[in-house]
């Protein structure tokens, strides 16, 4: 029923391979012995040709006993699930030993054999045939690459065989040859040459090993030499040699040795780096960032550089403050330095030496950040002048990019961690030693000025306001001013109990801000000036060479002259609003009659008009002169000092401008308590803001009279002791020519303080908070505002003084007014006044030649006198008690005369009150009802001038009745001014 097929076909081997009985073979190679089946099959075939005649093969599915496929057997296949089919197989087929795959299926077929058996057995061997057909299919599909990998190196070994074989061949037929044609002395020739050959390329390789032998010194060199990249290229040579040559045990051991000088190079590259954290040197740099890059480390290298830096700024500090450490007196030693930690070595630093370490620490300060300033500069630059990346970089340029933009950011993140760093040294360094042991208040303004330097480079350098250098600054500053403050007090109130109220010479054009206190202004105006021209930085301006610190260095070293205050030749002079200006005042140019001596008053003669009118065109008065006694100059140079506190340290600039307006409260009240004491019991003299604000003075600072004569601080407010003038008061009596002097002198100094501290208005407001300011402007407008009316108060006790009054009045009595002839010489009582007011004005202009007064004193001091004596002819007049119209003639005349006599001393126009002296004499010729009306007009004349008027003027036309009227309308007036 089956088709024979040869043994040797391609369907037998793949059936064979797989070893399913679809067939049965019968060759010389091998028999398949069933004989005991022949029965069987022939009873089998038998039995299938009658059901073949007898069954109708229209709908039977099997047409022909050999392979057949049914309609349906796609649907099936696809059905199939042919891991399972395989596992089904039995496991005698995947033996691999012999295995008969015929007759094993044979010996499972039944004894009694059927055709549908045979069908059944045989759809189940070929239904397993298809399953491992189609899964081999899958495998060879699957290892198709692999196969065919196989098979190209199958061949490639093929055409390899062939070539030796061919080259075997020939070298076989060449040996025979050259033993057919040459000698033993030809082949020995040949083996040397080619031994040459050999030792010549052994030598070429010795003197490449020497070469990288001598290479190590070579290295050294260039290291030495500070060419890293060099080096690092050279090295790498050697190490590109050496594995070259590796086969050589030599270079070998080379090969560790160029490791370990790798290692070398980057450490002597470490220093380098390490170095440049002190002192940045461009090239230098610049090396040491492209030896970095050829090792690709740029990364690593700045990390490595903030290291650096952090331990630059702990490693200088220490070493610089070890270096003023002593105990006991005596210098510790290098070794017993080591034990100490920074902390404790800025507490062993002497007071003596406190400065010059501050000063040392911040210049070292300096160079730190100046190199980390230069060393961003660098990188910045570095960026600008990178190509932008193209549209599709390569790997290599994106790494570049972002090692650049790595360290960029590492460095902008290090500048706030290196200056925390840098104010944490100097921290220490100042809470480390007591302020108050410092002697001179001009050390601790030095300290504010550096400390306060190194804020600003702070600033510049990363925007820092350095919170922790204020606050360490305020700490240790506020308790030493209160006691500097308490001090300067004291110093004031000698100073000023023991004044001579002598004038302190000064020379034209006197300029505070020339001053060394108040140098700090000029500084910050020429700074802010500079600022403004400048854009550059602080770290810009200032080179490795020079520091911001010396500045100040300097103007702590240099000296002004305390009363002269002139500028240096080499240095201009600046006004009070800082501008410069150029002053070429020398001693030819001060007038003469500054130049005289002090005029003997106890001359005797009488001057004639001519030479009154000489003297007073000798005298010139300005209305800017300074007038200062030397506690004026103190005072100042104390503002100065308090200003530059205030500047320096803002925390507490409020403070201690408190503390600078009670220095100039306490100035006024001490000379007001001093020369005022004649006028002091009349308040109606002063007016409602100066007594206010001499009360407030009082109050608030000033002691009882009872209590202890040492200032005394409580934590709200200050009280000193009263002043008490040390000398003897006789000196400073108002009617002699040196006590004009003295209170002209200590009233001018007031007035100086007050206008200087005017044209510091601006500053200080500038120094306190805006929150304070109400206070400054309280203080300017109650005390400063009003400080010029101190002037009339001590003038006044000068005026009550510079003339004879009594006498004169007491002249006027002893004249005759009740004449019945009109007169044409005035009475002598007027030249005695005039007398007066000559020996008044000839004091006057001898101070005056002496002292620049302003014009302001002469024309306050002539008013109050004339005032007075308008008053003493009023006062005479009323004395009067007969009086003719005749005598009121002579009483005119009288006046007049005086006021044309005095128009020739004075230069002050129009005279003063000279109304209130005519108003009154004509008044003796009113009527009833012109009197009465007159009386309520005039109320600046006394009760006793108007009641003499009304008993021995008016009334000698008046009944008593309407004397009585006029009498009672005065007794009214009267009570109405004391009401």
């Amino acid at each position: 029923a089956r088709e024979r097929r040869p043994c040797g076909s391609k369907d037998h081997k793949i059936a064979s391979s797989i070893r399913l009985p679809n067939t049965v073979w019968t060759d010389g190679r091998r028999r398949c012995s069933i004989m005991p089946l022949k029965d069987k099959v022939r009873q089998l075939l038998n039995r299938d040709h009658r059901d073949r005649s007898q069954s109708t093969t229209s709908e039977d599915p099997i047409r022909n006993p050999g392979f057949t496929v049914t309609k349906d057997d796609s649907i099936i296949e696809d059905e199939i699930d042919h891991d399972e089919v395989i596992h089904e197989i039995d496991k005698e087929y995947f033996l691999v030993s012999d295995f008969d795959s015929c007759s094993h299926e044979l010996k499972k077929l039944p004894y009694e054999l059927s055709l549908k058996v045979i069908e059944n057995q045989r759809a189940e061997l070929q239904k397993k045939l298809k399953s491992v057909t189609k899964k081999l299919s899958e495998l060879v599909l699957e290892n198709h690459t692999a196969y065919m990998g196989e098979l190209q190196r199958v061949m490639d070994l093929q055409e390899d065989l062939e070539n030796a074989y061919i080259l075997c061949s020939s070298g076989r037929r060449k040996l025979t040859l050259s033993r057919e044609k040459f000698s033993g002395a030809g082949l020995g020739i040949l083996g040397k040459h080619r031994k040459k050959q050999i030792l010549s390329y052994l030598l070429q390789n010795f003197h490449t090993i020497k070469t990288l032998q001598k290479t190590d010194i070579h290295l050294r060199e260039l290291l030495e030499n500070g060419d890293f990249c060099g080096a690092i290229q050279l090295c790498r040579e050697c190490q590109q040699a050496a594995s070259t040559y590796h086969y050589f045990a030599c270079i070998s051991e080379l090969s560790r040795n160029l490791g370990d000088t790798q290692d070398i190079i980057e450490e002597k590259l470490d220093v380098a780096l390490s170095k440049i954290c002190s002192k940045f040197d461009l090239e230098s740099y610049t090396t040491i960032q492209n030896a970095y890059s050829l090792l690709g480390k740029n990364r690593a290298a700045m990390d490595q550089l903030h290291m650096h830096y952090t331990s630059a700024i702990h490693n200088t500090a220490f070493s610089v403050v070890s270096g003023y450490v002593e105990e006991k007196g005596k210098t510790i030693t290098k070794e017993e330095v080591q034990k100490y930690s920074y902390q404790d070595l800025c507490k062993k630093v002497p007071i003596s030496q406190f400065i010059d370490c501050l000063i040392h620490l911040s210049k070292e300060m300096w160079y730190i950040m100046h190199s980390y300033y230069y060393v961003m500069k660098w990188h910045k630059e570095e960026e600008k002048i990178m190509p932008k990346l193209d549209s599709v970089p390569s790997i290599a340029d994106i790494e570049n990019d972002y090692n650049k933009k790595y360290v960029l950011k590492k460095l902008d993140t290090g500048f706030t961690r290196v200056w925390q760093d840098v104010q944490m040294k100097v921290k220490l360094l100042l809470l480390g030693t007591d302020f108050s042991a410092f002697s001179k208040f001009e050390d601790l303004l030095f300290i504010l000025d550096l400390t306060n330097r190194l804020m600003l480079i702070g600033e510049d350098f990363c925007g820092s306001k350095s919170k922790t250098l204020q606050e360490t600054i305020r700490t240790q500053s506020i308790n030493y001013f209160k006691s500097h403050h308490r001090a300067r007090l004291e110093e004031l109130r000698m100073y000023l109990e023991n004044e001579a109220w002598e004038v302190c010479p000064l020379e034209p054009g006197f300029n505070i801000f020339n001053l060394q206190e108040f140098r700090f202004l000029r500084t910050a105006v020429q700074d802010s000036n500079k600022s403004k021209s400048e854009t550059d930085g602080i770290f810009e301006r200032y080179s490795i060479s020079e520091t911001p610190i010396d500045c100040i260095i300097e103007d702590n070293c240099s000296s002004d002259d305390v009363l002269t205050d002139k500028p240096s030749n080499d240095e201009p002079e600046v006004d009070e609003e800082g501008n410069t200006i150029y002053n070429d005042n020398d001693e030819d140019d001060i007038p003469d009659e500054l130049k005289q001596d002090f005029i003997d008053e106890n001359t005797g003669e009488t001057p004639t008009s001519e030479n009154m009118m000489g003297n007073s065109s000798k005298v010139k008065f300005s209305p800017n002169s300074s007038v200062v006694a030397n506690t004026t100059l103190t005072t100042i140079r104390f503002f100065g000092r308090y200003m530059h506190i205030m500047h320096a340290l803002s925390p507490i600039a409020f403070d201690v401008l408190i503390s600078m307006t009670q220095l100039f409260d306490y100035y006024l009240f001490t000379v007001f308590s001093f020369f005022s004491n004649e006028t002091i019991g009349n308040n109606y003299q002063l007016s409602g803001k100066l007594a206010a604000t001499l009360k407030r003075i009082k109050d608030n600072m000033i002691q009882s009279s009872y209590a202890s004569e040492s200032i005394s601080i409580s934590s709200d407010d200050i009280k000193v002791p009263f002043p008490r003038m040390s000398l003897d008061s006789t000196l400073f009596d108002a009617g002699t020519q040196r006590g004009l002097a003295c209170r002209i002198i200590a009233t001018e100094s007031v007035i100086f303080l007050a206008d200087k501290l005017e044209l510091l208005r601006l500053h200080l407001e500038t120094m306190i908070p805006s929150s304070k300011r109400p206070f400054l402007s309280q203080f300017y407008s109650q005390t400063i505002g009003i400080v010029r009316e101190i002037r009339i108060s001590i003038y006044q006790a000068i005026s009550a003084k510079a003339l004879n009054y009594d006498g004169i009045c007491l002249a006027m009595n002893n004249v005759k007014w009740d004449i019945k002839e009109i007169m044409s010489q005035h009475s002598s009582y007027v030249d005695l006044l005039i007398q007066e007011f000559w020996r008044f004005d000839i004091y006057f202009k001898n101070l005056a030649r002496r002292v620049s007064l302003p014009i302001e004193v002469y024309n306050i001091l002539w008013e109050r006198c004339i005032k007075l004596a308008n008053k003493t002819f009023v006062d005479g007049f009323s004395n009067v008690k007969k009086c003719s119209n005749e005598g009121r003639a002579l009483m005119q005349l009288d006046f007049q005369q005086y006021l044309l006599q005095l128009e020739k001393l004075t230069t002050l126009r129009p005279i003063p009150e000279k109304e209130f002296v005519e108003n009154y004499i004509k008044a003796y010729y009113l009527t009833e009802f012109e009197i009465e009306k007159w009386i309520r007009s005039h109320k600046e004349y006394t009760s006793k001038h108007l009641t003499n008027l009304v008993l021995h003027g008016v009334g000698s036309h008046l009944n008593k009745k309407q004397k009585q009227k006029i009498l009672n309308l005065i007794e009214d007036i009267d009570k109405g001014k004391k009401s």
